[in-house]
Order: structure tokens, then sequence, then C-alpha cells
């Protein structure tokens, strides 16, 4: 399948927010407007919506019956630097929405054919496993220690206006940070939260859980102000909390209901006796479960194990 720029994305597989990747295409500064655009509910071949579908996968040719205009996104950041058609993929496996790949071809080239959309759609399972097997590999090794939330401030044009001192560090420990700056941009995850925060269900949407490159989970929420500052939306960064990760962990790792009980059981400090009174199995059973996850791991001790699941919001 041909194409001439693309982009790939890691997803909260949780708030189906894209987070942290690489590209190589031309409108690196209109990031920002690219993702406000894509998630505000009225764009097409948005990647939380594919994530969603029966098919994964949808080009904005198809999308838009043929009329590339009809998307905002094409026709304000795409359109611009000489972009065609789009396809996505939501790389998806038994385990939820592990990121997106999107191909880019020249506004002088042929269009996605339903057969490019249908070889994606085929290959989407094993790359949604290799971008999940992608964010366990990097779970492991020790973590920086928490720092206080931080605020942001943004405009209604998603512009930030102020922040605290704070803020300012834990934007920096984000992947690509220096990147954006240069771009004169904050990190690309706050975007697509930040335009979630004025829907109606910002409630439980508008916050996603990245991957900072000293290796904290950090939390980005965001809801919109009221007063004076009305149309603008209030940005937090934090430290995750490892009940906020806990969820995240077990899908990366692809534990089992059974699994995912016991060591919720570990976390919260029962000891061999008290998991197997609270789950009705038995000791062996435990020790055969803890055994899978400790392989699934890739660690040997239940301190690892209570690390690793710890190592969110605090050091190891």
């Amino acid at each position: 399948m041909g194409f001439d720029r693309w982009c790939l994305a890691l997803a909260d597989p949780q708030t189906l927010i894209p987070l942290a990747g690489d590209a190589e295409h031309d409108y690196g500064p209109a990031v920002a407007r690219s993702l406000e655009l894509e998630y505000s509910g009225t764009d097409f071949a948005a990647m939380g919506e594919l994530a969603r579908r029966t098919v994964p996968a949808a080009s904005l040719s198809a999308e838009t019956g043929g009329d590339l205009a009809r998307s905002p996104r094409w026709d304000e950041v795409l359109r611009p630097v000489g972009i065609g058609d789009e396809a996505v993929l939501a790389c998806r496996d038994a385990l939820g929405c592990w990121g997106w790949i999107k191909a880019y071809r020249d506004s002088s080239d042929a269009r996605f054919a339903e057969e490019d959309l249908d070889l994606l759609t085929e290959v989407g399972p094993s790359l949604g496993a290799a971008l999940r097997r992608r964010i366990n590999g990097a779970l492991n090794g020790a973590v920086a220690a928490a720092g206080a939330p931080g605020v942001i401030v943004l405009d209604r044009d998603l512009r930030p206006t102020s922040s605290t001192v704070a803020a300012r560090g834990w934007i920096e420990v984000l992947p690509a940070a220096e990147l954006f700056a240069a771009w004169g941009m904050l990190p690309a995850v706050v975007y697509p939260v930040a335009a979630l925060a004025r829907s109606p269900n910002a409630a439980t949407a508008a916050h996603a859980l990245e991957r900072a490159v000293d290796g904290r989970w950090v939390r980005i929420e965001a809801a919109p102000l009221e007063g004076e500052r009305d149309g603008s939306i209030a940005v937090v960064v934090r430290g995750a909390a490892p009940a906020e990760t806990f969820e995240l962990l077990c899908r990366a790792y692809a534990l089992t209901r059974r699994e995912r009980q016991l060591v919720a059981a570990l976390i919260a400090g029962l000891d061999t006796r008290a998991v197997t009174e609270q789950l009705f199995i038995s000791r062996h059973t435990v020790q055969d479960h803890l055994k899978s996850v400790f392989d699934k791991l890739g660690i040997r001790s239940r301190r690892e194990l209570l690390a690793t699941f710890s190592a969110t919001a605090q050091g190891t």
C-alpha cells in the first residue's frame, strides 16, 4: 500500500486519547489544531471513533463521500500542506486499542481504495498487540519521585494563558516536549483532552495517562472554567496514583480476571492465607497464578510485583 507521509500515535486504551508517537509529515506546527478538530466530535475518520467501530480502518475520502472539504481537519490542516487523502487504522487487539497509524497521500495521488483499508484492517490486531508489548516493555525500571500537581489555563482557542511553576516541570518530562515547545505548543496529548472537556461526557473522557521520559506515569485531565473566563479550559497535570494505573497495567500485561484479583489482593497487603480466603482458592492455586503473573511481568518476587504496580507515583 503506497503512501507519502505517516503518523503513529500510542493510545490510552481507557479514554482512547492519543499519546506520544512518531511521525513524518509537514503539519507539525498545526498538530494542536488538528487534534482539537479531530476530537471536537464533528470530524470524519476520527481516531477515537474508529477505535470503537467494528471495522477499525477508514479513509477521509470514503468517510466524506469523496468530498474531502467536508472534513474541517483536512480543509484547515492537511490541504494547505499538500495532503490529499488520509487513511487511519485503530491498532486493536483483544485487550484494547493501543495506538493508531495514519497514512497520507499527496493531493496529486490516487485516493485510498477499499482494498487498502481491507489490508489495514487485516494487520490491525497484530499491530495492536505489538504496540501493547511496546508499552509494557517500557514499564519496568526506576521511577522518579512524584511532584506537586501543575495547572495550565487554556483560552477558548486552546492557547495557554497562564500556568503554575509546577506545570512547567511536568510539561518538560512529557515525551517530545522540546519539539512541541519549538513550535510554540504544549505536548500533543493536552489538546484532545482539552477538546473533550467541552463535550457532554467530559467527566469520564477528559483525561489520559502518559508515560513521562523519567519513568513516571502522568495523568492529564481537563475541565471547563466558568465565570469571567467562560470558554477557557483548566488542565491539571499530576502524577498518577497506583489505583488510576491499575487497569492499564493489567491490560498491558494481559492479566486474566483471576490474576487481576490476585494482584489487587496483594497490593492491598493480604498474605497468602488471606488471599486464599478472599478468592476461595487453594494455596497451590495462588502460587500457580502468581507464577503466571511473574512470567508475564518478567519479574521474580512479590516485592518486584508491588514495585511495578506502585511505581506510577513514587520511586521504586
